[in-house]
């Protein structure tokens, strides 16, 4: 063994302090920028918030087609579009009221009741039993062996809680919900009543001939009274939150298409920029030593590459948002059913930016253009041709003859000559997730 000394050169990337803050910051979405930059200007004395108005004000607004006078916003992941500012104002949701859960709201008309402790403990208890759909799947055999109560005991608490709004909750499956509801109507409902208890199962799946000759009753008849059972709610928990306040999704890329041209504009109207606090600039020239100049020095530096960091960040964006829109030209201009596959390389190699600085642009990013409200990642799939079939079946159902549905088979001969080729199989897989009814319960008689 002996020691020596030698001289080896490497060469390695090391991360300085600023380039990290640059790439968390890339990788923000909105809101949590916001929070960012509202904290650095808290901590900073040399900086200061830039109120979203001053900024707006300083821009040229561009000109905007006739199209765009409508404005798309996201409420809970549904897409809520509003033509004027009253429609706008009229649509907005109580934030007082929004996300009430339907457990909360049966809890609030037991206070009402005036039970007892013992009848609250139990209400309480089968309202934690139901699901969130409004039904409730324990048997009444399983609750009375929890609650130590006999099951005529349960059935009797069951139907008294199927007394509160909205009307079918408690019920144990889709007949008992329909009977519910159609035993709160008015007028003479009995043969409504006879056939929601004794055709539940050829309603679902549309069997009108054999309802006919099951009851008797000419097509025209039951027919309406199908109608009037589908303006029926199949779903009493439908329409109630989960306990959570809602949530709006804000784009930070709006997309416009200005006479051919689209438009890639950043939208800086949530966030507040900040700016070097010029009050604290003279102390930087009068005085060059001392404790306060050096700690006014350090802010001022972390101030100025906050800002660069956050012009980049700015600059990543655009360009990432620029080669989308032009490698998804078709997707912008026809709609969904043009959404071309698309990678991280083919970006990266479009801007001659790194995959991995591509991946955190796209992170909590969301783009707006006339189709709607996208996550930047939903361009980047290699799944285009699925999102394509997809689109394509549910367009080739709408327009079909109600009359004469196509079948799966014909759907995919339909796709075929459309270009794209699946299997049957592949189509009725895409059907479910599009929650499409299947031939027999698409058709409609005359």
């Amino acid at each position: 063994m002996e020691l020596e000394l030698t001289i080896k050169q490497t060469q390695k990337l090391a991360l300085t302090p600023q380039m990290e803050q640059s790439l968390f910051m890339l990788q923000m979405g909105g809101p949590e920028l916001e929070q960012y930059i509202e904290d650095a200007v808290l901590s900073n004395p040399m900086l200061t918030c830039q109120e979203p108005e001053e900024e707006k004000q300083e821009e040229p607004e561009a000109e905007i087609p006739a199209e765009w006078e409508r404005k798309t916003y996201y409420m809970a992941g549904e897409p809520c579009v509003f033509g004027q500012e009253q429609e706008y104002i009229n649509g907005l949701v109580d934030e007082k009221s929004c996300g009430t859960s339907l457990k909360d709201h049966l809890r609030m008309q037991l206070y009402t009741w005036n039970l007892n402790s013992t009848g609250q403990k139990i209400a309480e208890y089968l309202i934690e039993c139901m699901e969130e759909s409004g039904y409730l799947k324990m048997s009444s055999l399983e609750i009375s062996r929890i609650l130590g109560l006999t099951e005529q005991q349960v059935e009797g608490e069951i139907r008294t809680l199927q007394k509160l709004e909205p009307c079918g909750v408690f019920a144990r499956n889709l007949r008992e919900c329909l009977l519910l509801q159609i035993a709160q109507l008015e007028g003479d409902t009995k043969d409504l009543y006879t056939l929601a208890a004794d055709c539940t199962d050829e309603i679902i799946h549309n069997k009108i001939p054999q309802i006919c000759r099951k009851t008797g009753w000419k097509r025209e008849k039951v027919q309406g009274l199908i109608a009037r059972i589908r303006e029926l709610e199949p779903v009493p928990g439908r329409g109630y939150g989960t306990g959570t306040q809602g949530e709006f999704i804000y784009p930070d890329i709006t997309v416009r298409n200005n006479h051919g041209t689209y438009q890639i504009i950043l939208n800086r109207e949530r966030i507040s920029f900040p700016r070097i606090n010029q009050e604290y600039l003279p102390l930087l020239s009068r005085e060059k030593s001392g404790a306060d100049y050096e700690y006014l020095q350090e802010q001022y530096r972390e101030a100025r590459i906050l800002l660069r960091n956050m012009e980049r960040r700015e600059e990543t964006l655009r360009r990432v948002a620029e080669a989308v829109v032009e490698r998804q030209e078709a997707f912008f201009e026809k709609g969904k059913m043009y959404l071309s596959p698309l990678n991280l390389a083919d970006i990266a190699q479009d801007t001659d930016l790194h995959e991995s600085t591509v991946s955190r642009a796209l992170k909590e990013k969301y783009l707006e253009c006339r189709w709607g409200i996208f996550e930047l990642k939903y361009f980047f799939s290699n799944k285009g041709a699925e999102k394509n079939a997809r689109s394509c079946i549910e367009k080739i159902i709408q327009e079909e003859d109600k009359t004469n549905p196509l079948s799966d088979s014909r759907i995919v001969q339909e796709l075929a000559n459309m270009g794209i080729d699946i299997s049957r199989r592949t189509v009725v897989k895409y059907r479910e997730q599009l929650q499409i009814p299947n031939v027999r319960q698409r058709k409609e008689y005359h």
